[in-house]
């Protein structure tokens, strides 16, 4: 009997000299978390795009939290959560920039451009380009698997009859995810201030680009004589337009004779069909 009290008189000795050594621990070693994070967490969409340049939103919260980040940086929360973010750091917004929005550097779809192989692999860009470059003729066009249509997570990019992707501007939210995943790199994000951009991306020389596409740039180069100095310059075999404030390439649009230049316009509302209900192939 004396022996269970000696024990259970030790063991309430242990336990309180253990409590008292977690209290003062936490006491000393806590982890002070900012309220704001939570708030700003709740602010953001909660996409975990990676957009932002964080490893997903909780990661760009507590950047925005420690002010190591701007409150502008979510590009699918737009506006209204820059604006959300702005007001939980007590901050003032800015004026609101041009948003980008992705656009497509080729037009060589099924109908313009053909193929040069018999392609049986996985429906995806990226597996088809490791596989000898695709079965694509142009080997700088787009392979039209979808691979960009799948990873947008709004729903912004359709793939069209032809097999190249449709932007809808409505939806785009210019997180860049298609950039990435695009293994040709064929889209970017320009902002919605560019009203013309060049759908081309083939650096082969004008002939070779006439025998396989019915859209490819032929470097005739008149589009650099029509612009005023220094709007389009010479990249290759392929223009690089470098949008200077107030040149809407007009004259070029118009010029073009393999019709390279687009104007942005909004997305057909039902003429393209998901990704998942067309087969694979370009």
């Amino acid at each position: 009997m004396d022996l269970v009290l000696w024990c259970l008189g030790v063991m309430l000795v242990l336990g309180a000299l253990f409590g008292v050594g977690l209290a003062v621990a936490g006491r000393f070693f806590r982890v002070t978390t900012d309220p704001r994070v939570e708030a700003l967490l709740a602010a953001l969409p909660g996409v975990n795009c990676g957009a932002c340049g964080f490893a997903g939103c909780e990661g760009y919260a507590r950047a925005v939290a420690e002010k190591k980040a701007e409150p502008t940086l979510c590009m699918p929360g737009g506006r209204k959560t820059s604006a959300a973010l702005a007001e939980i750091m007590g901050m003032a917004l800015g004026a609101e920039a041009t948003p980008p929005r992705a656009v497509v550097h080729c037009q060589g779809g099924t109908d313009r451009c053909g193929t040069r192989a018999d392609y049986r692999g996985l429906p995806d860009c990226r597996a088809a380009q490791m596989m000898q470059g695709g079965n694509k003729s142009c080997e700088f066009g787009c392979l039209g698997y979808g691979t960009c249509a799948e990873v947008c997570p709004f729903g912004a990019i359709l793939m069209g009859p032809d097999r190249i992707p449709v932007i809808n501007r409505d939806k785009c939210t210019g997180c860049g995810l298609c950039v990435k995943a695009c293994p040709r790199r064929i889209i970017e994000l320009l902002p919605e201030s560019i009203p013309v951009y060049l759908a081309c991306s083939s650096q082969d020389k004008g002939p070779a680009v006439k025998k396989i596409c019915k859209v490819g740039c032929i470097s005739c180069w008149l589009c650099v004589k029509l612009s005023p100095p220094g709007a389009v310059e010479k990249n290759g075999n392929l223009p690089r337009l470098t949008y200077p404030a107030g040149v809407d390439y007009a004259a070029a649009l118009a010029k073009c004779p393999m019709h390279c230049y687009v104007k942005r316009e909004a997305a057909p509302a039902a003429a393209p069909t998901p990704v998942s209900a067309q087969g694979g192939g370009a």
